[in-house]
């Protein structure tokens, strides 16, 4: 039986044999198309880590209208315009809870919010200038306030201590 590699997809170096039916040859590379793409897609799943939220979007566009903020208030919050309101304060915070950055008994994880934004605005963040953030704000109570203070420290230092990435 003569086996040669099927041209295309050399990367998935699917045999081909030459002698046989070509429609069992078919249903046997896209077999073999499916399984590879599925373990492909369990790696990328798997590299997420277990608290990472499933619909980041889905979770801004709710804080936004539970909290009733336009979408251009939030644009200004990323170019250091920080307007501490209540409103905002309470966005900041349903934000923060759901995706799973802060709750009151861990208190806010700088390593999750790190991972988090290079994921949505792919921006790599040193780790210790987000930490000297959240450790100066840690004692301040209510929590949204403390949320809120810890953006008004990490935003306006993001130029010097963070980097776009691709």
């Amino acid at each position: 039986m003569e086996m040669q590699f099927k041209r295309g997809f050399s990367f998935l170096a699917i045999p081909v044999d030459l002698n046989s039916n070509s429609e069992k040859t078919i249903k046997m590379n896209t077999l073999s198309c499916v399984l590879i793409l599925i373990c492909c897609s369990a790696m990328i799943f798997a590299e997420r880590p277990d608290w990472y939220p499933q619909d980041i979007p889905a979770i801004e566009i709710k804080c936004r209208e539970e909290n009733s903020i336009k979408t251009d208030i939030m644009a200004k919050e990323w170019s250091n315009q920080i307007e501490d309101t209540p409103k905002l304060r309470k966005l900041m915070l349903c934000l923060a809870r759901k995706k799973n950055i802060f709750n009151s008994e861990m208190g806010f994880k700088a390593d999750r919010f790190q991972i988090i934004l290079k994921d949505r605005k792919k921006v790599d963040c040193k780790l210790e200038f987000m930490e000297e953030c959240v450790n100066g704000a840690k004692d301040i109570k209510p929590d949204d306030v403390m949320i809120m203070n810890i953006m008004k420290c990490f935003v306006p230092g993001m130029e010097e201590n963070c980097k776009k990435i691709e």
